[in-house]
């Protein structure tokens, strides 16, 4: 598969053209002002900020998109939206994606949002943990027991708990996991005594910490954890069907996210961030403010899927493996794209 950067400024009837050469009409439709419509799955989490901010900073409309946003609770409904057609382009992890994949469903990831997992611990800030900070081993077995709240049953935030127990020398069985939602349920949830701690994203750890109601005991983010799960934590991803058909999309999308996430990273826009955080993740100032002095780097360094990323996808892929949720083998090739902005071939 071919990926070409087209023309910018190149009247809308040239590139239709060029994408009909690349493999075909994309059949996506345009909007009055010629922009290309474009179905994206999107919630109010710290992952998909990106996607607030470009909407909200006209980025999208620059780069020739006209994106309609589709509100989804978790990951496998996202994908689920997606393999029917309901979505083009959905953020999501490589615990959910390769599932679907191993069903049969042709999935490319395309793009790298964050440059870890964004799933991390909260632990109750009433119990009882001595382990020293940054020790994920110890915690872990401290933790045997546990209620533990995650997003959804069955999903990634669930296989990261019992795989997190099982390489402390945890039995993952031991532990009851419920479905608690996103962040502000999650944190209701534990306000509540229903669970010890949970695996979540945020603003929900910044938050939780900030407020007392809960202790980060150690960070997948920062590296705190087990080999197996140190790879990119949030992909863009598209059918091999919808990348066939529109290279134009994929790179005008590419090229609005690394707009947009230079623009966030920029010091210069601190203020206007964090402004954007509080109105689209209905955050208070002071979480904004901790999400942007901590939490601004986690997005990734570059949009376009590097090798490296591909490298650790792969990673990602026989972590999967391990936990029973596909039957075979997979690399980070078998599930990639690369989407050349620069305009040479990519695969």
């Amino acid at each position: 598969m071919r990926f070409r950067r087209f023309v910018s400024g190149v009247a809308l009837v040239a590139a239709a053209t060029t994408m009909a050469a690349c493999g075909g009409d994309s059949g996506s439709a345009m909007n009055e002002d010629g922009n290309i419509e474009v179905q994206i799955g999107r919630a109010p989490a710290f992952p998909q900020f990106p996607l607030f901010v470009a909407e909200e900073k006209g980025f999208f409309t620059e780069g020739g998109l006209a994106p309609e946003f589709v509100g989804i609770k978790s990951g496998p409904e996202q994908t689920a939206a997606q393999v029917s057609g309901q979505l083009d382009i959905v953020d999501n992890v490589p615990n959910n994606l390769l599932p679907i994949i191993d069903k049969g469903t042709d999935l490319k990831a395309f793009t790298a949002v964050t440059k870890a997992s964004q799933f991390d611990i909260i632990v109750r800030s009433d119990y009882p943990i001595t382990a020293a900070q940054g020790d994920w081993q110890e915690t872990m077995k401290q933790l045997e027991g546990a209620k533990v709240g995650v997003i959804a049953r069955g999903t990634g935030a669930e296989d990261m708990a019992r795989t997190l127990f099982q390489e402390a020398g945890v039995d993952p069985e031991r532990q009851t996991y419920i479905a608690t939602g996103l962040p502000a349920t999650t944190m209701a949830a534990m306000q509540n005594g229903q669970i010890d701690m949970a695996m979540t994203i945020e603003p929900g750890i910044t938050q939780a910490t900030q407020n007392g109601l809960a202790k980060a005991p150690f960070s997948l983010r920062d590296g705190e954890g087990p080999e197996s799960l140190m790879w990119p934590g949030v992909i863009g991803t598209v059918t091999a069907e919808y990348a066939e058909a529109n290279p134009d999309v994929l790179n005008r999308y590419v090229d609005v996210m690394t707009t947009t996430f230079d623009w966030m990273k920029d010091p210069a826009n601190r203020d206007e961030v964090i402004e954007l955080l509080q109105s689209s993740l209905s955050v208070p100032t002071d979480t904004a403010d901790a999400l942007y002095d901590n939490s601004m780097d986690n997005f990734a360094d570059q949009v376009p899927l590097t090798d490296e990323d591909i490298s650790e996808l792969t990673t990602a892929a026989q972590w999967v493996k391990s936990t029973g949720d596909v039957s075979k083998d997979y690399t980070g090739e078998d599930f990639t794209i690369r989407v050349d902005t620069a305009g040479s071939e990519g695969q």
